[in-house]
């Protein structure tokens, strides 16, 4: 936060949710003001690492950062139940409330195991088992049906079809191909083509019209049916669809600030509309699509900029889309990456993600030695 440091060492900035967004805020924010950093977990969930993990045994061990490791007493584990602005604090589950000069709401996104762990997944042994469980559904099954061909289906069924290469792997998704998004044509190409290559059935503008009665708890083998009349037996389903804004934090009081999806609107400069001390950032808000941990890292450093500039009468910075970014993995060896007209491989995208999908990166965020 440079020179200006020492004009906010006594404001109290408080982060609610320490996700990827979360995180990169308190590493910015610590030893410059006095933060506190809220969770109800007791540890970072590496999201990008999840799919290896669900394959990969001991993989969930470095997935999973300890908090309490990380910023000591700057963090307090617990339930946000309301952020209220009336009053500027934060109220705990347990009644506790915590004054705040800054707010900063990083509660992120909701989805389906493995993508995301539930919110009720509060322990890191509680995490270790559920993915040791879907590693064990994934060996014993023959036949495996994604939902989704977004990011995180094709990266599922490219962990499965290169530590598994016998099995049936079959993606289904309403869409019209892989990725969507403000991506070039030559990325998804390069992703069917890494895929079908490894024996993966892709099935695409089909709607699974069966979804809410297919086991996704893997308890039973069933049949995926389609809109179209396509029907498909599989052993195990993995749905890799549906995000959802954590709004539980927010939505008491920031009703109107919420858009259709839960999302809070903000304006340039990440602060919530109608409020200059309440900043969201990473998925919980309204400023990027797709929602990216990468995007989520560009704008922490933005409200880290503007909340030294509110305190010291400078000039906001507004925050700038990151577009035509994406890096998507297939096992440890291949994927391909787009970098704004830039089309890379499997080589580059080896080099970047694959290979160990940045685990270390972030255990050093947390301040905290990564595991081999």
């Amino acid at each position: 936060m440079g020179g200006g440091s020492s004009v906010i060492r006594e404001k109290r900035v408080v982060i609610v949710g320490c996700g990827y967004a979360g995180a990169n805020m308190a590493k910015l924010l610590m030893g410059k003001c006095k933060v506190t950093i809220i969770d109800s977990r007791e540890y970072f969930h590496h999201c990008i690492g999840s799919l290896r993990a669900s394959v990969e045994p001991g993989f969930e061990n470095k997935i999973l950062v300890p908090f309490a490791q990380a910023w000591g007493d700057s963090f307090k584990q617990g339930k946000v139940e309301t952020v209220d602005p009336e009053k500027n604090v934060v109220i705990l589950e347990t009644g506790e409330e915590i004054p705040y000069d800054y707010v900063v709401i990083a509660t992120g996104s909701s989805g389906p195991f493995p993508g995301k762990l539930g919110l009720n997944v509060i322990t890191i042994e509680d995490a270790k088992t559920h993915f040791k469980k879907i590693q064990e559904q994934i060996k014993a099954a023959d036949k495996i049906t994604i939902i989704g061909a977004g990011a995180v289906g094709v990266e599922m069924a490219g962990e499965i079809a290169v530590d598994y290469p016998k099995k049936e792997v079959t993606v289904v998704t309403n869409a019209e191909n892989v990725v969507n998004g403000p991506f070039k044509d030559k990325l998804r190409d390069s992703i069917k083509k890494q895929l079908t290559d490894l024996g993966v059935k892709l099935v695409f503008d089909e709607t699974v019209a069966n979804l809410s009665e297919l086991p996704k708890d893997g308890s039973s083998p069933c049949v995926v049916k389609t809109n179209k009349g396509t029907e498909i037996n599989t052993d195990l389903v993995i749905v890799c669809i549906g995000m959802s804004s954590n709004c539980d934090a927010y939505k008491e009081y920031f009703a109107d600030c919420m858009d259709d999806y839960n999302n809070l609107k903000v304006n340039q400069y990440l602060q919530v509309e109608g409020y200059s001390n309440v900043f969201a950032i990473g998925d919980c808000n309204d400023a990027t699509s797709p929602k990216m941990a990468l995007k989520a890292e560009g704008q922490s450093e933005i409200v880290a900029k503007n909340i030294k500039a509110l305190e010291t009468k400078g000039s906001l910075s507004p925050y700038k889309e990151l577009t035509s970014i994406i890096s998507v993995s297939i096992g440890r060896n291949g994927g391909a990456t787009q970098l704004k007209a830039a089309i890379m491989g499997s080589f580059f995208t080896k080099k970047l993600k694959s290979n160990d999908m940045m685990y270390g990166k972030f255990w050093s965020l947390l301040n905290q030695k990564a595991p081999h």
